[in-house]
C-alpha cells in the first residue's frame, strides 16, 4: 500500500562518558501521517448522530500526541512510535498486519500504517510467545499478535533482545512505546520492559526519566532517560510520592490538593467542592503523556466551565467548547499537589484553536462566535464516576517538568521553563534513597514567552501548510487524544481497567488515540 512518509526527525542523543543518560527529541504530531480513526460501534450499539459529529470535531484537533523514532532489528528497520507514560509494553506493526493491506479496514478505522517490521529481514529476531500479545481497547477493538525479542535502537544506543509485541491484527496505524511500570505489561508472565532494560544493560543508572513537552506551539520536546535537565525548569524540583493504584504501583498517581482559577483579581477553588461532596480525604491525579486533553471530576470542571463562560454540548458531542478570545487571556489555573507543589497553567494553554470549518455542526446556542475546544473536559465523558480522581494529560503536562522515578516510586515536578535552548544534566542513581534536591533556573531567567498565536491554515488529506507569515505549520491529521487503558492478558485474568469512555473517545492502554 502507499504510505505517506513521516517527516524526518533529528535525534538529539546525549550519552557522554561521564554520565549514563540518554536524551532524545520527541515530536508533537506527524505531518502527513494520520493517527486517529473513527470509532467502530460498541457492542450492542449503532453509530448515532452524536458519534459522527464528535468524530468530525475531534479529528480536527491537531498537535496532540508525542512520537519518537526508533530502529528495530539487525539491520535496523525505522519505526515511529507513540510515547506513552500510561502503559508499559512496546509494540510495533508486523509487515503483514491486516490494517496495512486492507482498504476496507483502512476506511473503517480511518487510519493507515506507519513503517512496519519484517522479522524475516532481521538476523536478531526471536519469537518469544506465539499469539501471546493482546491489548484490548475499551471499544472492544484490539491489537493482537506475538511477543518477540529483537534489538531496539533509540538515539545512538541499542538495547539487546528487547521483548515487545508484534501486532498482526490492529486498529491503529502506529505502534506504542510504553514507558510505565513493568508490572503493568499486558503479558501473563511479566517481563522487563524498556525502562528495565535500559538500566540492566547499563545505559542508565536509574529507572527514571524526565519529560519536557514545551508549550503547545512548540513542535518538539524531549525525554531524558536517567537524568534531570536543570535548565528545563524553574525553581526547586519538588518530590512527590507515587500512590499505589489498587494493590500495586501501576500508574503515575499523585495527591492533588487543589486547583484554583485566578481571574478578575479573584481566586476560585475548583477542587474543594469535589473533595467535600465525595467524602474522600483528598483528591488524586494520574499523570499521562498519552492523553492529549485533561479530565477533571465533573463538579470541578463545571466550576471552570461556568467561570470561563465555556459551554458543554450534552446533546450532540459531549465536548466542552470555549471562546477563542481567551487565547489572549491573562487568567491562570494553579494546580496544587501534595499541599506543597504548584504548577501554573495559563488559561490560553487550555484553548485549542483547531475547529475551523466545522461551524455548521456546533450547537446553535453557543454563547460565543469564535469556537475553540477546551483543554479540560469532565470525567463524566467516560460514562463512569471516577470520584475525586483527575487525569492530567498534555494540556497540563506542557506547563510542568516531570521526572518519573520508578525506582523510588516518586515524581519530581517543577514549573517548565518553556523554549529553553540550554542543557545542564544531573545524572540519577538508584543507589540513593530519593530523587536528589535539584534547582532549575530562576524565574527571571526563564524563556517562557510563547510564539505568537496563529490561526492554522488547512490542507486537505492531512497535509501540512504554513500561514502567510511563515509561522507555525499545522497538519490536519487525527492525533491521539485519550489514554488510560486496560491491558488484557491472554489468560483473561490480568485485567487493568482504568476508565470507560462511553463512545466518545477510546482509551488505549498505551498510545491513546482518537477512536471516534
Amino acid at each position: 500500500m502507499k504510505f505517506v512518509a513521516a517527516a524526518t526527525v533529528a535525534a538529539l542523543a546525549v550519552a557522554v562518558s561521564a554520565q549514563k543518560t540518554l536524551e532524545y527529541e520527541i515530536k508533537k504530531g506527524i505531518p502527513g501521517l494520520r493517527m486517529g480513526r473513527p470509532l467502530p460501534p460498541l457492542v450492542g450499539k449503532r453509530f448515532g448522530k452524536r458519534d459522527t459529529l464528535t468524530s468530525m470535531i475531534v479529528n480536527n484537533i491537531t498537535g496532540g500526541g508525542y512520537y519518537i523514532d526508533v530502529e528495530v532489528g539487525t539491520p535496523g528497520q525505522p519505526m515511529t512510535m507513540i510515547l506513552d507514560t500510561g502503559s508499559s509494553d512496546a509494540w510495533i506493526l508486523d509487515v503483514e498486519a491486516d490494517l496495512c493491506h486492507s482498504k476496507t479496514l483502512q476506511e473503517k478505522h480511518g487510519d493507515y500504517c506507519s513503517p512496519t517490521y519484517d522479522s524475516s529481514k532481521s538476523s536478531t529476531y526471536k519469537l518469544a510467545v506465539e499469539d501471546g500479545f493482546r491489548i484490548q481497547y475499551l471499544d472492544s477493538s484490539e491489537a493482537t499478535g506475538d511477543y518477540i525479542t529483537d534489538d531496539f535502537k533509540i538515539a545512538n544506543m541499542t538495547i539487546k533482545d528487547l521483548q515487545m509485541g508484534l501486532a498482526d491484527k490492529v486498529a491503529m496505524g502506529t505502534g506504542v512505546l510504553g514507558i510505565g511500570f513493568p508490572e503493568n505489561v499486558a503479558a501473563t508472565d511479566k517481563y522487563p520492559n524498556i525502562i528495565d532494560q535500559l538500566a540492566e544493560q547499563g545505559v542508565i543508572n536509574s529507572r527514571a526519566y524526565s519529560l519536557y513537552l514545551n508549550d503547545r506551539r512548540s513542535a518538539t520536546g524531549n525525554i531524558l532517560f536517567g537524568g534531570i535537565d536543570t535548565n528545563k525548569f524553574m525553581g526547586e524540583l519538588s518530590v512527590l510520592p507515587i500512590q499505589r493504584y489498587g494493590l500495586k504501583y501501576s500508574h503515575f498517581v499523585v495527591s492533588m490538593s487543589d486547583l484554583t482559577l485566578t481571574y478578575n483579581g479573584q481566586e476560585e477553588s475548583a477542587l474543594q467542592a469535589v473533595v467535600n461532596s465525595t467524602g474522600v480525604r483528598g483528591a488524586s491525579a494520574i499523570l499521562d503523556s498519552g492523553t492529549t486533553l485533561s479530565y477533571l471530576p465533573d463538579k470541578a470542571s463545571t466550576i471552570l466551565v461556568e467561570a470561563l463562560n465555556a459551554y458543554t454540548d450534552y446533546a450532540k458531542t459531549g465536548l466542552t467548547f470555549i471562546d477563542c478570545g481567551l487565547l489572549s487571556s491573562d487568567m491562570k489555573l494553579t494546580f496544587v499537589f501534595n499541599h506543597t507543589t504548584s504548577i501554573v497553567v495559563p488559561v490560553q494553554e487550555m484553548v485549542l484553536d483547531m475547529l475551523d470549518g466545522l461551524d455548521e455542526y456546533f450547537p446553535p446556542d453557543l454563547p460565543f462566535d469564535d469556537v475553540c475546544l477546551f483543554g479540560i473536559q469532565s470525567t463524566n465523558s467516560f460514562g463512569d464516576d471516577m470520584g475525586a480522581t483527575s487525569l492530567l494529560g498534555d494540556t497540563f503536562l506542557r506547563s510542568a517538568y516531570v521526572v518519573y522515578d520508578l525506582d523510588h516510586k516518586q515524581i519530581g515536578m517543577a514549573q517548565a521553563n518553556w523554549n529553553s535552548t540550554e542543557t545542564q544534566i544531573l545524572e540519577l542513581s538508584s543507589d540513593s534513597d530519593s530523587l536528589p534536591a535539584a534547582t532549575g533556573v530562576q524565574d527571571g531567567q526563564a524563556t517562557t514567552t510563547a510564539t505568537d498565536t496563529v490561526k492554522p491554515s488547512r490542507t486537505a488529506g492531512g497535509g501540512s501548510s504554513t500561514t502567510d507569515a511563515g509561522k507555525e505549520t499545522v497538519t490536519v491529521t487525527s492525533t491521539p487524544v485519550m489514554n488510560a487503558a486496560r491491558a488484557i492478558s491472554t489468560a483473561g485474568v490480568d485485567v487493568l481497567g482504568v476508565m470507560v469512555l462511553a463512545g466518545v473517545f477510546s482509551i488505549f492502554g498505551g498510545g491513546v488515540l482518537f477512536m471516534l
